[in-house]
């Protein structure tokens, strides 16, 4: 199959191709912007062992379970309440906001993620946080004479958003290769002839004249040479637009010992079906014109 067979349904249905082209850019770029801005904080800190200069194994191992103690308090509910009564905000779901992990056994990241809505919120939130983790963790060490302290918070900010080039590339992608695959779906589920190639495979024996002239502005001087080569040629149409131009014979008027039809057939419009169907009645004994717009 060459190129301009291959896309010859786009040719065809260049206004099709385009009109979905733009839904589906304008269905992207909408969806894209309904996907909400976040401000992404994460405060950083160590719990950092204190018994000795080199601290042992299992130095390390407590300071281990005392940084996933404090990732647990982050994640409990009731310290996140606390944590929002404290800096006086009222945030929607906030208990799903905050989020904390250990990371390489003595480190903690605390995340939290805020709307655009809430960003003026944001360093009151941080500050409260890190205050209630820095209480918390030195009420727990006192009562427990744990060895050990947490650095300095380390506090770091970015906002997450879909860059306008990604957008946009995106859309050409999606909406490109949606628009052309819908227009070869559309032809497809409906069972019409696509493609030239499959005349030539389904009528081998049968001539076949090929018109790339829009149905109405085609060359009738061609036309007619074509069925002038025939023996009491008849037409028989196959799709409904044919009506329009041609005197067409219906299929019972036709006698297969006297006359030869010649199918009229549009690419995208006629059925494969009734080709076969048209084949069976008629055998090779006919000819076919094609129009390929």
């Amino acid at each position: 199959m060459n190129t301009d067979s291959l896309l010859s349904p786009l040719i065809r249905r260049s206004r099709l191709t385009g009109v979905l082209f733009v839904v589906l850019a304008g269905l992207i770029w909408g969806t894209a912007q309904l996907i909400p801005q976040t401000q992404k904080t994460t405060i950083y800190f160590t719990v950092k062992p204190l018994e000795a200069t080199q601290p042992s194994l299992d130095t390390i191992e407590s300071a281990s379970k005392v940084a996933e103690m404090i990732a647990g308090w982050v994640k409990d509910p009731g310290f996140r309440e606390s944590v929002a009564s404290e800096a006086e905000v009222v945030i929607p779901n906030f208990k799903r906001k905050i989020t904390a992990r250990k990371q390489n056994r003595l480190n903690v990241f605390v995340s939290l993620k805020l709307h655009a809505a809430n960003w003026p919120h944001s360093e009151k939130i941080t500050d409260t946080l890190i205050t209630h983790i820095s209480d918390q963790f030195y009420d727990w060490a006192e009562s427990n004479s744990f060895p050990a302290e947490i650095t300095a918070p380390s506090v770091s900010q970015e906002q997450r958003a879909f860059p306008l080039s990604w957008l946009i590339i995106a859309m050409l992608i999606i909406a490109g290769f949606g628009s052309v695959g819908l227009v070869y779906l559309q032809e497809a589920l409906t069972g019409r002839v696509s493609f030239a190639e499959q005349l030539e495979d389904l009528f081998i024996e049968s001539p076949l004249l090929f018109i790339d002239q829009p149905l109405g502005k085609h060359n009738g001087k061609l036309l007619e040479q074509f069925i002038l080569t025939f023996d009491s040629p008849r037409l028989i149409g196959t799709f409904a637009e044919a009506r329009k131009y041609f005197s067409l014979a219906p299929i019972d008027a036709v006698d297969e010992e006297v006359d030869t039809p010649v199918l009229l057939v549009k690419l995208g419009e006629t059925k494969m079906r009734d080709l076969k169907n048209l084949g069976a009645l008629f055998g090779d004994e006919i000819g076919i014109i094609i129009f390929e717009r």
